[in-house]
């Protein structure tokens, strides 16, 4: 039996170790935290952190571990990239090319060099002339840590001082506010084939005010495939080719704003909020399963996957629902058993058990958990995230509501089926 390292143990890493299994492989799971949740669902949990080397090294040869992988988290790129060096294991991407995804001001100067439209921004030496909003975010950070929205001056420097909290480098971004509606664009990257095999729309929440908007659902296929194809694809492919990317998968973030494509961040790795469980069910590409390979073989599939790709997923729809709780210590979840025995459900995936403590405003670590969901319609699609919603429930230790707002799922009905 091949051994498996994965380097990481959030929640959001479980789908990943658990496919691991099922491909016929010991897992490996390990960071600093001895408690971690994802660490129930390894073979070995480890208690080597993340960012150690030489001890992850030491680990491998140790255990006589076949492969390394990185899980969700961003932080941890690096020492992936060191230890599959030091052992001359396969690693999907290059440190340099690493250091162009994971630092959002190098990205930005890589797209502009290959005319790949970005979201505008501003100097901190022009705070004089900035016009109001603007989003204010660390230039190396992610799950949306140390993020504002800023309306006023008074504002931005409050904004400032906290991106800086978060940034290793110590450098912030100041972008425009953009008011479009937000998307994401998937790629398998294969033997430097970049492959577009999804795109959807991101719905955010709007109810907790001057930070960062959390999504709540992302609807899939995207309303917007054919603009972002006719104008952005291919600058976006020749970015990729200039950086001698050959393997590994890909997010890109963008807004959609007067019909025009522009991006803002990227994700060289597997995508925490998890949508690889929608493309695996309809297209049958599964990126956990790519990057295992790759991890063990140096190739991400046998397979032409280009053969299997089609961001309409053959026609059929697509829902992740992100419920979305307010911080403080969780009493109970509950449905969860009940949702994952629903018609059209893929998967439910919480981040959070039962006594567990909700910290981390406007970042990621509100989202309660990742549900999945699939319909041959629309109006099925719709109902379905309605039985889901209907069914969720997340209180605290005194039985009150810890939900925010859900999705309005009549955007469905509105922007989807009108067309």
């Amino acid at each position: 039996m091949k051994k498996l390292l994965i380097i990481g143990a959030n929640p959001e890493t479980i789908s990943l170790i658990e496919k691991a299994k099922l491909m016929g492989l010991k897992t490996y799971v390990t960071d600093y935290n001895k408690i971690t949740y994802a660490k129930k669902f390894a073979d070995v949990p480890c208690y080597v952190d993340g960012m150690d080397v030489d001890g992850l090294v030491g680990l491998v040869k140790k255990e006589n571990i076949d492969g390394v992988l990185v899980g969700v988290a961003e932080a941890l790129i690096p020492s992936y990239c060191k230890v599959c060096e030091e052992l001359e294991f396969p690693c999907f991407a290059s440190m340099e090319q690493f250091e162009v995804m994971i630092s959002k001001d190098n990205f930005k100067d890589t797209c502009r060099k290959y005319d790949v439209p970005v979201v505008p921004e501003y100097s901190v030496d022009e705070l004089d002339t900035i016009e109001y909003p603007v989003i204010v975010k660390p230039v190396d950070s992610s799950s949306s840590k140390g993020i504002s929205i800023c309306y006023d001056q008074k504002g931005l420097e409050a904004a400032i001082k906290k991106a800086l909290k978060f940034s290793f480098r110590k450098k912030v971004l100041i972008e425009k506010y953009m008011s479009g509606l937000e998307v994401i664009i998937y790629y398998v990257i294969q033997d430097g084939n970049p492959i577009m095999v999804a795109m959807c729309d991101r719905y955010t929440s709007k109810e907790q005010k001057g930070i960062t908007q959390l999504p709540s659902a992302y609807i899939f296929p995207s309303k917007h495939i054919e603009c972002y194809r006719a104008e952005t694809e291919e600058k976006v492919k020749n970015m990729l080719h200039g950086m001698k990317v050959k393997n590994g998968v890909l997010f890109l973030q963008a807004f959609i704003e007067n019909n025009s494509v522009y991006i803002y961040e990227p994700g060289f790795r597997l995508n925490g909020a998890q949508e690889h469980m929608i493309v695996s069910e309809l297209t049958g590409i599964d990126a956990k399963e790519l990057l295992i390979h790759y991890a063990l073989d140096g190739k991400m599939s046998n397979k032409d996957i280009q053969a299997f790709a089609d961001p309409y997923f053959h026609g059929m729809y697509a829902c992740k629902l992100s419920p979305l709780v307010k911080e403080g210590r969780i009493g109970n979840i509950s449905g969860i058993e009940k949702i994952r025995r629903f018609n059209g459900v893929v998967s439910v995936n919480p981040n959070y058990e039962n006594g567990d403590v909700v910290a981390g405003l406007g970042t990621q670590r509100q989202m309660a958990a990742n549900i999945f969901i699939v319909a041959p319609t629309l109006e099925l699609l719709k109902e379905r995230v309605d039985t889901v919603i209907a069914e969720f429930r997340v209180t605290d230790e005194n039985g009150n509501n810890m939900l925010l707002l859900p999705f309005d799922t009549e955007i469905i009905s509105t922007r989807y089926m009108t067309d």
